[in-house]
């Protein structure tokens, strides 16, 4: 009954929940550095002795909302620290200068990755296309290396139209909120699969309507001629990465190319995006996670 009151919360035109009906999920604020607190969802395994330890970096201004059923899934192995990044609206800032660069975002990782004491007993990396990219990052850094990693979307670029980049450079923060209306009306009837995939229009219509305008175009102005460096050739750890072919805002090529690059990566086409979230890739999910932890034996 609580596994379908999840599913149906995620998918659901609904912004914001009373998450202390969940008395499993515990909430933190981590200072990654002087004047901001980042948020991070923690779930205890329901395996009280797992010492399985996974990191949930969710999409740029990606609502925790929409990755409940998937997060709870995975604690039934995993202790799950979900971050919540600067640009969300969860964290507080209480500085005015804030920056929003991808090698600060990778900072922020390792404060919580240490705050947690987390390479004592190794973790692992599940990030969601902003967020694979900050693991990716994380990598490239030279920090300690999970034992596994599962990416959905990982891209290597950001794609943003003429008139979409014309928008976050010139207009003021303030005019997201008269426009916002037409901005879901794009993301429903040209950037979404209605037909086959309509869970993926809920899921990014709640995160451009609880995104604060400012983080989000100080973020987007970072993405606009953003390209990867990432060499995942030099990935030597096991990698699951997923995509959906019918996903319209993420590139589907790119995550292929990529896992074509790392080393015995798995791949897997989940053909629309919602599902990506899902409680039945998170079973995937586990199934990865153990059959790694059971070779490590």
């Amino acid at each position: 009954m609580l596994e379908e009151k999840m599913d149906n919360l995620q998918l659901a035109n609904i912004n914001e929940v009373d998450y202390s009906i969940f008395p499993w999920l515990e909430i933190d604020y981590v200072k990654v550095e002087e004047g901001i607190l980042l948020r991070v969802y923690k779930i205890p395994s329901e395996h009280k002795r797992s010492k399985i330890n996974l990191i949930v970096i969710p999409g740029l201004c990606s609502h925790f909302i929409g990755w409940l059923s998937s997060d709870h899934e995975l604690s039934k192995i995993a202790n799950i620290y979900h971050i919540e990044t600067r640009e969300k609206n969860t964290s507080r800032h209480s500085i005015k200068k804030i920056d929003y660069s991808f090698e600060v975002f990778v900072k922020d990782l390792k404060v919580i990755i240490e705050h947690y004491n987390l390479n004592e007993e190794g973790f692992y990396i599940y990030g969601d296309s902003f967020g694979a990219e900050i693991g990716a990052l994380y990598m490239k850094a030279g920090y300690i290396a999970p034992k596994g990693m599962i990416l959905i979307s990982p891209a290597e670029t950001f794609s943003f139209s003429g008139w979409m980049k014309i928008l976050f450079k010139f207009a003021p923060s303030w005019l997201y909120y008269p426009i916002l209306p037409f901005l879901k009306f794009i993301l429903k009837h040209f950037r979404t699969d209605m037909k086959n995939d309509p869970g993926t229009y809920y899921l990014n219509k709640r995160n451009l309507e609880t995104g604060i305008p400012k983080r989000m175009k100080a973020c987007v102005l970072e993405l606009l001629d953003y390209q990867s460096e990432v060499n995942y050739a030099n990935f030597k750890f096991p990698a699951y990465i997923f995509a959906a072919s019918n996903d319209k805002i993420h590139s589907y090529e790119q995550s292929v190319e990529i896992s074509k690059r790392i080393p015995n990566a798995i791949f897997e086409n989940l053909i629309n995006f919602q599902e990506t979230h899902s409680r039945e890739t998170a079973k995937k999910m586990k199934k990865f996670i153990l059959d790694i932890e059971n070779k490590r034996k």
